[in-house]
Formats: structure tokens, sequence, C-alpha cells
């Protein structure tokens, strides 16, 4: 990430914006952060993975050591910040969802491992606030180990919170329906919405609805499914294709009432029961033909002497008409 001089202002302001997030957040942790003269010291580039508009994801090797779990703190170049974290092979889960959803037990092995990332987070005041598929890191082809990524919009309990700028299948109704310069104090319970939406775009392949909001179609007749009374005995499609548990569990965190909407971990009690998707079985075996990105011959690209992750990152913000951000190298 480069470092920036943006113009000061007020914790939780909602006018905020990311880069000074960002750097209000690196001041916070300046204490934790070494300071180095260059990267190259301490990481290896192999291949660049991607970039966005605050970020460079690069591919790396720890100089000192293999693959780690847990790697040292944050990096300061006179540049640039650099954060390490894990490579995550099979990349994210959208990138699993093909044609359709996937098989019920890695499903819950998802979902589960999700859950108890979100409760870390709530337990430390804070919350996540864009949980949706591409930000699940796949690290093998049966979902045994999944995490939780991009931390970009995690702001702590309380801070406020506007309407998404466009359409968001994830975001909940209490967002959807804020007018700008209208503000929600931000709640464990907008996690709980998104993992719910998430629950169902990993079991069927496709979002629930483009918004919840009125007049979306799909979510109109989820939501007058929701508050019918009495309730129907069956759902509408294509919410039929579950079965009850799982519907008892979409009840609970896709409630449309914050206040009531269930927390994370609820889904651990809904483990042991049939969610009634057989269907996605014979996609088990597919997915054990997935491979990692990259190998021994693509980990040994760059040869001794050759650029180092500052200046991959400052080459890359040249070709793209100075776009920084990130330098993030990943062993």
């Amino acid at each position: 990430m480069e470092l920036r001089d943006p113009k000061k202002q007020e914790d939780g302001d909602p006018e905020e914006d990311t880069a000074t997030a960002l750097q209000r957040l690196v001041d916070l942790t300046a204490s934790r952060v070494t300071p180095v003269r260059s990267l190259r010291a301490h990481y290896r580039l192999i291949r660049r993975l991607g970039s966005g508009s605050y970020g460079h994801v690069l591919l790396a090797r720890p100089r000192q050591g293999g693959l780690l779990q847990t790697l040292a703190g944050p990096l300061e170049t006179p540049r640039h910040f650099a954060f390490a974290q894990e490579y995550a092979p099979c990349g994210d889960l959208s990138g699993m969802l093909q044609e359709r959803g996937l098989p019920e037990l890695l499903l819950k092995r998802v979902v589960a491992q999700l859950a108890g990332a979100l409760d870390f987070l709530h337990g430390r005041g804070l919350v996540h606030a864009d949980v949706k598929p591409d930000n699940v890191l796949v690290f093998d082809p049966v979902c045994s180990r999944v995490a939780l990524g991009d931390l970009g919009l995690t702001r702590p309990e309380g801070s406020p919170t506007p309407a998404p700028p466009g359409p968001l299948p994830s975001a909940p109704p209490e967002l959807c329906v804020l007018l700008p310069p209208d503000t929600l104090p931000l709640r464990p319970a907008l996690d709980s919405w998104g993992l719910g939406v998430l629950l169902f775009c990993a079991a069927t392949a496709c979002f629930p609805w483009d918004v919840a909001l009125a007049p979306d179609p799909e979510f109109e007749v989820f939501a007058g499914w929701m508050t019918a009374r009495p309730q129907p005995p069956r759902p509408p499609p294509p919410w039929d294709q579950f079965a009850p548990p799982a519907l008892a569990l979409f009840q609970g965190l896709l409630d449309l009432d914050p206040e009531t909407r269930s927390p994370p971990l609820v889904v651990l009690d809904f483990l042991g029961d049939d969610w009634g998707l057989n269907g996605n079985k014979d996609r088990a075996g597919g997915l054990g033909s997935m491979s990692s990105e990259g190998g021994e011959e693509e980990e040994e690209e760059e040869e001794e002497g050759g650029a180092s992750l500052e200046e991959w990152s400052e080459e890359e913000d040249g070709d793209s008409g100075g776009r920084t951000g990130t330098d993030a190298g990943e062993p």
C-alpha cells in the first residue's frame, strides 16, 4: 500500500474514503510495523496474482524458511507497506461455483468455518461487512480449509454505515432502504445476513436476488413468505429445494429484522441435519480434479538479481497509468 497524506478526518466519519480509512488503520498499527529499506531481502518474487484500486497481490516465498501459516508483521519501505499472508492455491469460493452449487458436505464445511471466523471478529468488536463468495479463500479442493479474507470494509461495531453505492445482493434490507446522507450503526447482524446469502450462493451457484429491496421480484417473493402468517408449509421456488432444517437456518440468518437475526454460530446447530442437497453430490468427484495454481517451476521464476517485490509493483503502477496500492507478498 502506497503511503499517502490524506486530510485528517474523525474516526467513523461516514464520508471517509477508503484511502483515508486505510491510512488511519495503518497509523493505529504503526508501532508494530518493521521499517526496511527494501522487501527483496525478505521475500523472493514468484509472480503477480492480481491487483485492485488499492492493492497489488503478489505471490512470493519468504527467503527464510518455507511455507508458513503465520507470518511476521507488516513491513514498511520508504514508499510502501507490505502485508504477507498465506497463498490460497484454489482461489476464492466464487471460482468453485460453476454450473451448480457445492455438495452438501463441502457446503457445511465452508459455512461452519466462516461462522467461526465471523464469531471471532464479532467477539472483538469488529464487523466484516463484506461477506461474499469472492472474499472466501479456498486452500484445498474439498474445502477442508477456507478463510475469510478482504478486511477492507471491516470496522468497529457501531461505526456509521451508509447504503451500498449500488445494487449489492449481499447487503441486508435495512441498509438497502437508506437514502444519503442517512447511516446506520454497523452491527454483527449485517454479517449474519451476508452469511445467509453466501450459503444460498454456495448451494445453488447463484444469488437469491439482485437487491434485498422491493420491487426486486425474487426478494419480494422471499419477504412475502417470511412475513406470511400463518406461514405456508412449503416456501416458494427456489427455496423449496431445501429441506426443513436448511430453511430454518435461512430463516434465522436472513431474518428481515436485524434485531432478531441469528448470530453466525447458529450454523453449528444444523450441521448434523439433512439440508436436502443430494442433487449436488455428483460435483464432489469433479472437485477432486482441481489443482493448485503454480508449481515448483513457477516458484523458481525469479532469478537472483531480478526485480524485487517493490520494483515489480512500481513497474505495474507505470503500466496502469499510476495505479497504486497494497504491495502484498503471499508466501
